[in-house]
């Protein structure tokens, strides 16, 4: 059975009209997609620069890199033990290879296992990691090391509706922590208590209701049942080990730098460090929206399909971080004096010095995800190995003389090194070169993008042919494949299921 005959019906439903029933589901589920994930990136990032605010005028350089310490360790643990489950369920809720149900008992099954390793770990490591803080420190890191588990399954209702391309319910998922993270700062900024343990009260409250909202939006709309198969545990774990490499040396490579000055330097250092990464990766909501529906819609399409929306994505995300980053540049100093006050002015040259590698991070990020999107999880992992080597001898070789300006250096060097690798993978693998990714020649013949139209650079709707596109030549979506049902990946097994 094809995909097309199953696409947006209930589990076992078969639609009437055949292929035909897919073409407005497609169509707006992905035309609105961009659109709909790029208005949360810019609300994730009003809410992060709100927090981030907040959190610096409460506590203080020191207060936020005390704050930084006690949220990077459990953090990590938690990237460390994910398995890639996140890009995992994505993948396979797109592909249909496995009932819904299936997926979703897998991956509960696993992000219960892996939250009691990162329990057993975290309440080991993290005080050792933190014995030169304070006991105060110290506990509230155990405190939150203890809620790990909350921060692994937060994020599995959202992936599981993602891949199913329900982008508003991933989206509204998504938002429910920064929101309640943000509404209590600013009550404590109102009532005037700047508290350690008030603002990490918070945080954790905002988890536990993602976790209770992610669950009860994914249950309204689906209601999986509990059907646990060893064979998508290990196809599951097979994907997830795949780009696990990558998700951890990306870690490594962007909080790395954090973790070392945690255990090095003053916390005043980190915490002037925390702003400048803060204020410069502001720019990246374009390219993680991208990247975000890329694997979506990537992971529901033929490979040739997928190629058209990868470029697109990568050329919007260039373009908007060059013009960005430049302007960004300029009015830095003015920008963080303003917004964090006068204490943080010494944020200002790291800020300007990790700019080059905020460009080469969210050109990254497409990338990774369309490499997701196209079956090869292993990819990014070669790249962000590499870059792990880099930043690791970089930060040797420069933190001890220049503090955390050579941790922004060593940072920058790691993120640009990693994108040369990945255009080199997509070369040599994909055989997807940089002048397609520029539209500088034009895509394949079976992709049906024009290189004219791909050129144009919609920075605000980089998907929109797909829902706009009326003829073949106009999106990787064309109505001539869609009325006749091309293009659509088959269903491989794991037979259809009914809703409970």
């Amino acid at each position: 059975m094809s995909l097309s005959n199953s696409i947006g019906e209930p589990d076992g439903a078969r639609p009437t009209q055949g292929a035909r029933a897919v073409r407005p589901y497609l169509s707006g589920r992905l035309g609105h997609g961009f659109n709909e994930t790029l208005l949360t990136q810019v609300g994730l990032l009003a809410l992060g620069a709100l927090t981030g605010t907040a959190a610096a005028r409460l506590l203080g350089p020191r207060g936020r890199g005390e704050l930084a310490a006690i949220i990077l360790w459990p953090s990590m643990l938690v990237t460390m033990a994910s398995m890639g489950m996140n890009q995992a369920i994505v993948f396979h809720t797109g592909k249909r290879r496995f009932g819904f149900s299936e997926v979703w008992t897998a991956s509960t099954v696993l992000g219960l296992l892996q939250s009691l390793v990162v329990l057993v770990v975290g309440l080991v490591v993290v005080p050792l990691a933190l014995r030169t803080y304070s006991p105060q420190v110290r506990h509230l890191a155990q405190v939150f090391v203890c809620c790990t588990p909350a921060l692994l399954l937060a994020g599995y209702p959202g992936s599981l509706l993602q891949g199913k391309l329900d982008l508003v319910s991933f989206n509204a998922i998504r938002l429910i922590a920064p929101v309640i993270y943000a509404l209590g700062l600013v009550s404590l900024l109102l009532m005037r208590r700047p508290s350690l343990s008030s603002v990490l009260g918070f945080l954790i409250l905002g988890v536990a209701l993602a976790v209770a909202g992610g669950y009860g939006i994914l249950f309204s709309k689906e209601r999986p049942r509990f059907i646990l198969k060893a064979a998508v545990v290990k196809s599951m774990l097979s994907y997830g080990w795949k780009t696990q490499l990558a998700t951890v040396s990306s870690y490594i490579n962007q909080r790395v730098d954090q973790l070392i000055l945690s255990i090095f330097v003053a916390p005043q250092q980190l915490g002037l460090y925390v702003v400048a990464v803060t204020v410069s990766t502001s720019l990246g909501f374009l390219p993680q929206a991208s990247a975000i529906v890329t694997l979506a819609s990537g992971s529901n399409l033929p490979p040739e399909r997928a190629r058209p929306v990868i470029a697109s994505a990568f050329r919007s995300s260039l373009l908007w971080l060059f013009c960005s980053a430049s302007a960004l540049f300029a009015v830095a100093p003015w920008l963080i004096t303003f917004v964090f006050g006068m204490r943080f002015a010494d944020s200002t040259l790291a800020c300007r010095i990790l700019l080059p590698g905020t460009i080469a991070l969210g050109l990254n990020q497409v990338l990774y995800d369309g490499a997701r999107a196209l079956n090869e999880p292993a990819l990014p992992s070669y790249a962000e190995g590499l870059a792990t080597v880099l930043t690791c001898v970089g930060l040797a070789l420069l933190l001890p003389r220049y503090g955390f300006l050579g941790a922004a250096i060593a940072s920058t060097v790691a993120y640009s090194a990693s994108l040369t690798i990945m255009l080199a993978l997509y070369r040599w693998r994909l055989g997807i070169g940089l002048a397609e990714l520029l539209a500088l020649t034009p895509a394949r013949p079976e992709s049906g993008l024009s290189s004219t139209r791909s050129l144009s650079l919609k920075v605000l709707s980089p998907f929109r042919g797909v829902r706009q596109g009326s003829r073949a030549g106009e999106s990787p979506l064309d109505s001539s494949a869609l009325s006749e049902g091309r293009g659509y990946p088959r269903y491989e097994g794991g037979g259809p299921e009914r809703r409970g």
